[in-house]
Parts: structure tokens; C-alpha cells; sequence
């Protein structure tokens, strides 16, 4: 079984960026996913998003559907 793709984002700044779009594009096309590295976004802006991912699942869906009107995100 091959490896799903891991792809260095400082890469894309730089001589290599051609490569590495087509690495994220073949990614996408043949895998539906990537692991990223060297990306840059800051572990604990991280944390938050996965705790609110985390706390929006929890809720029941007529509860999240409510939200979205609320909020008029639907």
C-alpha cells in the first residue's frame, strides 16, 4: 500500500513551486487529501479550531441547522 502524499509548503516559495502544485493538484485529484508541512500556522490557533470542530459535531444537526439560520450562514 503506498503512502498518501506529504506535501512541504516552503517549497511553493521558490524553484520548486512548479513541482509542488503538482503535487497538491495530483494530491487532490488522486488521494483527497494531504498531510502539510512547514505551514506556518500557529499550534494553538490549531488547538481552537479542532475544539470548535470538536464542539460543533457534539450538537445535534436541527440544532446546528438553527445556528445556521440564526447566523445566516444557510
Amino acid at each position: 500500500m503506498a503512502n498518501f502524499p506529504v506535501i512541504n509548503m516552503e517549497k511553493l516559495n521558490g524553484e520548486e513551486r512548479e513541482t509542488t502544485m503538482e503535487q497538491i493538484r495530483d494530491a487532490c485529484e488522486n488521494w483527497g487529501f494531504f498531510e502539510i508541512l512547514n505551514h506556518r500556522i500557529p499550534h494553538d490557533f490549531m488547538d481552537t479550531v479542532e475544539r470548535l470542530t470538536k464542539e460543533h459535531y457534539k450538537k445535534c444537526m436541527e440544532q446546528r441547522f438553527k445556528e445556521l439560520v440564526a447566523t445566516k450562514a444557510l
